[in-house]
């Protein structure tokens, strides 16, 4: 098989393998979002080019130039516009509460938040709708694709604990919590303000001498199986 005709048939199976990702709606939205439709159409108008230009190409209707202007287009712009309208959706379908649900052992966490009659303050977040959407994402900032190193290796970590089937039940939260994910918001807000306990220990939560949850209750349900221990 000629060089030429291997780099055709990687660009065409890259192609064909970024298509089901684009193809996947946005787990947030679930409709058919911007940038999911340019990837999709990237993915078509790149497999069609790959073999309208080997078509043409072996039978030698094309110009020389233009026939290299077209595999720059088919083998290296259209595959890079996939490639980012790919990032795109897959870092805003993470933010959804339903793509942190999608491995069975945070199903729990899901459900009890969005359980009217859980005591818990990720539902009460989620009850009286303080954070309007991405609710899991809003306050894990430092796990998502964004957040910190620590955070990334941690997402790592857990997957391969996940899809190797070597995690425990039920898991348990091993790191601390850090408390600017909550003074993101909160702090500098009348409600926080006015409390007193909170203006004698201002300097001991930013610093992370103190956690929030220490005083406000468990974020997630204790002791239950498939949720948190703590």
């Amino acid at each position: 098989m000629k060089l030429r005709t291997r780099i055709f048939m990687l660009g065409l199976w890259a192609t064909l393998l970024a298509a089901p990702v684009l193809a996947r709606p946005a787990v947030e939205a679930g409709g058919f979002s911007l940038m999911r439709g340019i990837g999709v159409a990237a993915c078509v108008l790149g497999i069609a080019g790959i073999l309208i230009v080997r078509y043409l190409g072996e039978r030698g209707r094309l110009p020389r130039g233009t026939y290299n202007m077209l595999l720059l287009l088919v083998l290296l712009v259209l595959p890079s516009v996939a490639l980012v309208a790919t990032t795109q959706t897959v870092f805003v379908g993470m933010k959804a509460p339903t793509a942190c649900a999608s491995c069975h052992v945070m199903e729990p966490y899901l459900e009890d938040m969005q359980d009217p009659a859980s005591a818990s303050l990720s539902a009460a977040h989620f009850r009286n709708g303080w954070i309007p959407r991405d609710q899991c994402y809003s306050c894990h900032v430092t796990y998502g694709a964004t957040g910190s190193l620590e955070g990334k290796r941690d997402g790592a970590r857990h997957w391969i604990l996940y899809v190797t089937g070597t995690h425990a039940d039920p898991i348990r939260y091993t790191g601390s919590y850090p408390n600017i994910n909550c003074l993101g918001c909160h702090d500098g807000t009348p409600g926080f303000s006015r409390v007193l306990s909170h203006q004698a220990i201002n300097e001991h939560l930013r610093s992370d001498e103190m956690s929030c949850v220490s005083c406000h209750g468990p974020p997630h349900p204790r002791g239950e199986a498939g949720h948190l221990n703590q």
